[in-house]
């Protein structure tokens, strides 16, 4: 979803700006925005036979919005300290030149993680389709983790 919003940032537009001047502060878009750039997302042909969504739905308010046309058929967790996230987070926004990977962004965004995603993923949990996966280690091992739950 990070992906999907800044690609719209680039864009022109109202949506556009209204995407940009949020994600720039670190705080989330609406719940109807997020929608909307999902929406016409998933309107492309090349996810016609499946997809996987990051960091969508982040509360109950999207995840009641995608219900409403999707059901997930699994969530993945990839579980990690929160120091290892900040440290991640602060080395891409070394790397990549985020302008969304400052310190008082990532705390914002854990604690926004904390009080509206860790309660939707408990609803997931009671649905049976959660999956969870250590997310230490190097990007390859971790990949393999989630392989290996699709793994039939």
């Amino acid at each position: 979803m990070g992906h999907l919003l800044r690609e719209e940032a680039k864009g022109e537009g109202e949506l556009a700006q209204q995407v940009r001047s949020v994600v720039e502060t670190g705080n989330l878009v609406s719940d109807v925005i997020a929608e909307a750039v999902l929406r016409k997302r998933l309107m492309e042909p090349d996810v016609a036979d499946g997809y996987i969504l990051d960091g969508f739905p982040r509360n109950f308010e999207q995840m009641r919005a995608f219900s409403s046309f999707e059901q997930p058929t699994a969530v993945i967790v990839i579980d990690i300290p929160k120091r290892e996230s900040r440290a991640r987070l602060e080395k891409r926004a070394s790397t990549e030149g985020r302008t969304d990977d400052t310190p008082e962004v990532i705390e914002k965004r854990l604690s926004i993680y904390s009080t509206d995603t860790v309660p939707i993923i408990e609803e997931y949990r009671k649905q049976g389709i959660v999956r969870e996966v250590d997310g230490m280690g190097a990007i390859e091992e971790v990949v393999a983790r989630i392989q290996k739950l699709f793994v039939l």
